[in-house]
């Protein structure tokens, strides 16, 4: 928390056509800390991870705090994965939690 009191702005980056439950509860929780937080709902536009380094951009951001899934191997090798694709193409930090 006392990173995110920091920032100037959180953006929380949801993706496709819902928005998850609970986004708004997040939202409000941020803000009763005194976090300047806000909600950006994108549609897909390429890979999920162009679509969040795009948003990145975009926004304006100076760092990605996002989870990071493990799938298998063989999954990964065949389909690649948001992960690799945020870490490769980023042009700011990421912090990951796994």
């Amino acid at each position: 928390m006392s990173m995110l009191e920091e920032k100037g702005k959180v953006t929380v980056l949801t993706i496709g056509k819902t928005t998850p439950p609970g986004t708004d509860r997040l939202i409000t929780n941020l803000k009763r800390h005194g976090i300047n937080a806000e909600h950006s709902q994108r549609t897909k536009s390429g890979s999920i991870g162009d679509t969040i380094l795009k948003a990145t951009q975009e926004i304006g951001a100076d760092l990605i705090v996002m989870g990071a899934y493990e799938h298998s191997k063989f999954s990964h090798d065949l389909f690649g994965g948001v992960t690799t694709d945020v870490i490769a193409g980023s042009k700011v930090p990421v912090l990951m939690s796994h």
